[in-house]
């Protein structure tokens, strides 16, 4: 006869009391024996409970006795490898982790990661059940609507629409977008059309001295021709009578062409982002930009980071001069407001002698600011095997990784460390900046731009960085071309992390960046003291709530030894 275990509805005394008094306990012939074998029996009962798939249930926890039926994997494997650009429509970083662990899970793994992903599976699906409703209706599915259902798909789950209809909304987008490749797709006429208008544009400005890059090239020529074609059917108000969709795009093509021969636009200005950095339109709205900016910071003061020293702006010289006084220099200088000092060399001086941090004399309540000598920074380094150099026409883009997910580090200095997948959540809108070597004087990109982006997948943190016409970028290419560079480092602070003692090596984890200051080509990697400090210091954190931890235990230990002992003299004076 086995020993009894706990019912559903029981509470812990009336199983005991029932335990206590059950025939096969009458083997034993002492109470305290009887009592320590049911409370044994209890906690065990206890800790196999599962809770699966609903609360007061013990199922194994496995895919298979899951409430929630899996939706096709198979075709959800073909959006992500067929229709990227669909399958990145819908599901943040835990919907990508979410389909690695389903495949894990279908492949029979059974790890305590899948386990903790399939009870979050059964709990996302009924928050997330009424995802994509609006299909219901005559809702057109497109790559802004279409993200609920995508996201299902990636948990392995299936919603209102149930599998066909989800499925029928993915195909419809799919063939939706294929059309629009193949109107996007230029006739051989139209193809001809341009390359001959590349040809002829270069040749004729071999004649003359530009003070620009006045050359084009083909794949440019196409993109002021689709933008055209596209305004055609976006903007038919503006089309004038008798032209067609090419004739449209045509048009642009030839305006486009006259602004780089000529300096200027002949009529309104279009497709200004295409146009070499100093060509004259471009200068000339930059210059708009600059007084705009200086009509805003003359209403607005603030303060500026010179060479790694954060100093005010003043509407006033006077002001300026009397803060250099103030702070044991002289004079002014300009940043469209003033600013104290003659020059930013007096002002490293004098600052340089100074103790910043208990210094600040034009805001000394405010929290300063994150400026690039942020003590909590940390620099990280990675040998990322598939660094790329694209070239669309003449213009490159440095594709790689800034950071690897689930990588274990070298040692940093008494210990190693791993990248969540998760750790960059919200860090992607971030103003970020693509250097070498984390120098802010070489910088070749910027999220805010447009030049840089940033991604995350299976991998890693994944960036492409447009690369500008300087002579940084130059170099850069080249040496990306012959293997001279071949690391990508990325600089950050730390918001979460958390540490564990693995075979006798100290394990962190970076749950959560809390700021992604730039992602860097770099010749040598970072692994310095300097930048282990502050995880360092992490460490020994844990390593005192850990200490204390093991003390409260202790202390809870013996205050359940009490009590079982209490409840054993209360029992011997009943039985």
């Amino acid at each position: 006869m086995p020993i009894p275990t706990k019912e559903t509805d029981e509470t812990n005394e009336e199983f005991i009391e029932r335990c206590m008094s059950d025939e096969f306990m009458k083997e034993y012939d002492d109470n305290s024996q009887r009592l320590a074998v049911c409370y044994a029996q209890l906690e065990d009962d206890e800790e196999r409970q599962t809770d699966f798939p609903n609360k007061g249930d013990d199922k194994k926890i496995s895919l298979r006795n899951s409430d929630e039926p899996q939706f096709d994997y198979d075709f959800a494997k073909n959006i992500k490898e067929q229709t990227p650009e669909i399958w990145k429509a819908g599901g943040n970083i835990r919907g990508n982790e979410a389909f690695m662990l389903w495949g894990r899970a279908r492949d029979g793994q059974d790890t305590e990661a899948i386990r903790e992903w399939i009870k979050e599976r059964e709990a996302w699906i009924k928050r997330h059940f009424e995802d994509g409703k609006q299909f219901k209706g005559d809702t057109e599915p497109n790559l802004s609507n279409v993200g609920g259902v995508v996201a299902q798909i990636k948990w392995g789950t299936i919603g209102t629409l149930g599998e066909q209809g989800m499925k029928d909304v993915i195909l419809e987008l799919t063939k939706k977008l294929e059309g629009k490749k193949e109107e996007n797709q230029v006739s051989a006429k139209t193809k001809k059309a341009l390359e001959n208008k590349v040809e002829k544009h270069n040749e004729e400005i071999k004649e003359l001295d530009l003070a620009w890059n006045g050359r084009t090239t083909y794949a440019e020529l196409l993109k002021v021709y689709e933008r055209g074609t596209g305004a055609f059917y976006s903007n038919p108000q503006s089309v004038r009578p008798n032209m067609t969709p090419e004739s449209w795009g045509l048009a642009r093509v030839n305006s486009f062409l006259f602004a780089l021969k000529k300096g200027r636009f002949q009529g309104g200005k279009h497709d200004t982002d295409l146009l070499p950095d100093n060509h004259p339109v471009k200068k000339e709205m930059e210059d708009k930009h600059l007084e705009n900016m200086e009509k805003e910071l003359r209403e607005k003061v603030g303060s500026m980071i010179t060479d790694g020293i954060e100093l005010p702006l003043y509407d006033t010289i006077e002001e300026a001069e009397a803060e250099a006084e103030k702070l044991g220099g002289s004079g002014h200088h300009e940043h469209i407001l003033y600013m104290p000092f003659e020059n930013h060399e007096q002002a490293k001086e004098v600052m340089g002698k100074m103790n910043m941090n208990e210094h600040t004399p034009y805001h000394e309540e405010e929290e300063k600011s994150e400026i690039r000598t942020n003590p909590n920074k940390e620099v990280r380094t990675f040998d990322v095997q598939d660094l790329e150099l694209r070239m669309d026409g003449d213009k490159p883009t440095v594709v790689g990784y800034g950071a690897v997910f689930n990588s274990m580090s070298n040692d940093l200095g008494g210990f190693r460390e791993f990248i969540a997948p998760k750790a960059f959540e919200g860090r992607l809108e971030d103003d970020v900046r693509f250097l070498v070597n984390h120098d802010a004087n070489l910088i070749l990109a910027r999220t805010t731009n447009g030049t840089l982006r940033l991604s995350v997948d299976e991998k890693g943190l994944r960036y492409e960085a447009d690369m500008p016409n300087t002579s940084t970028a130059k170099d850069l290419v080249e040496l990306l071309k012959n293997g001279t560079i071949n690391q990508s480092s990325f600089a950050f602070t730390v918001e979460e992390d958390s540490w564990e003692v693995k075979d006798g090596m100290n394990i962190r984890t970076i749950d959560k960046v809390s700021t992604l200051f730039d992602i860097s080509s770099v010749v040598y990697p970072a692994y310095s003291q300097a930048s282990s400090a502050v995880a360092l210091r992490s460490l020994e954190e844990w390593k005192s709530k850990e200490q204390n931890t093991e003390a409260k235990k202790d202390n809870e230990d013996l205050k359940k030894r009490s009590l079982n002992e209490m409840r054993l003299k209360i029992l011997k004076n009943k039985y």
